[in-house]
């Protein structure tokens, strides 16, 4: 590593890194053991699988609590200080499904797509190639990339995973942006679900068929299962939100099954508290006016049934 690119990392605020040596100061650990767990670190993940809703399973591979501790070091000093696509709303500090979402407040279609097995498709020489872009050597680039992935890909489970795939999604969101853009296409994606909206069918049409070639190009797979293209007929749902002409909010169906869940906790009739408080911190993030009728219903609820348990347990209305 030349001083040039000493120079270059400092002046982003990412760790002047020449060796092992250096990663483990840094880290605060042993020079030996983050060798050790670089050279192992295929056998720190402990792999199960997470049904879907579809039927299927999902893979999950969770670091040892070791390796976790180092990957989640990498997470916060060099990865979360770089600057990922504009267009990548999913785990980027300060950003959410809302903010996926709005940008396609008010098209009359909407298409979303989904990249079928995202996270192992993100191979090990990509996220090589991210650290190695940034400055750091090749021996630092690959004790990096193993201390990161597993299996040839990115672990879904470990804390930089999420990150790491945002940072080699770049140059894919550059591309789809650079055909979308221009043409008046709005163009948002979170993790794995991209979104395309537009005023016109046609644009829409044209989209899917020519994106696929860029997907595919980048190394990635589309889940043509979810593949779903929503016209002015057809509700509007971006990353489980519901999308009008004008605002973008949990829907009513959503908002009926809380109010139904709330009646029942009030009433007795189920005791899934944590479960409630966990919606309604959720919809507080995304929707305010949803937030505050469903406070307002639990006023009412309080009133008609005061002795509840519920009137206490229930987390108190953010104001």
């Amino acid at each position: 590593m030349t001083s040039k690119n000493i120079y270059s990392l400092k002046n982003i605020g990412l760790p002047a890194m020449l060796s092992i040596d250096d990663f483990a100061n840094q880290a605060r650990l042993s020079a030996g053991k983050i060798r050790y767990l670089s050279a192992t670190a295929e056998s720190h993940y402990r792999v199960y699988p997470v049904p879907k809703v579809s039927g299927k399973s999902r893979l999950i591979s969770q670091p040892s609590r070791e390796l976790k501790a180092v990957q989640a070091w990498i997470l916060r000093n060099i990865l979360d200080k770089l600057s990922s696509s504009p267009c990548s709303k999913g785990f980027e500090v300060g950003t959410s499904i809302l903010d996926n979402a709005r940008p396609h407040v008010g098209s009359n279609y909407v298409l979303t797509i989904d990249l079928e097995d995202f996270f192992p498709n993100v191979s090990a020489s990509k996220v090589y190639g991210v650290f190695s872009s940034i400055g750091y050597n090749k021996e630092l680039s690959i004790l990096l990339t193993n201390l990161c992935t597993y299996g040839g890909g990115l672990p879904q489970g470990a804390p930089t995973s999420p990150k790491l795939a945002n940072l080699v999604c770049a140059k894919l969101d550059a591309r789809i942006q650079g055909y979308a853009g221009p043409r008046g296409i709005v163009y948002t994606r979170y993790a794995d679900d991209m979104t395309f909206s537009s005023h016109t069918a046609s644009k829409i049409r044209k989209v899917k068929h020519f994106i696929g070639t860029i997907i595919s190009d980048e190394g990635f797979k589309i889940n043509h299962k979810k593949t779903a293209i929503c016209g002015t007929k057809r509700q509007k749902k971006v990353t489980g939100l519901i999308l009008s002409e004008s605002s973008v909010g949990i829907g009513r169906v959503k908002h009926r099954e809380i109010r139904a869940k709330l009646h029942h906790l009030f009433t007795g009739k189920s005791t899934e508290l944590s479960h409630i408080n966990g919606l309604l911190s959720y919809t507080y993030s995304v929707d305010r006016r949803a937030y505050n009728k469903l406070y307002a219903y639990i006023g009412g609820l309080t009133q008609k049934y005061p002795l509840s348990n519920a009137v206490k347990e229930i987390s108190p209305k953010i104001v």
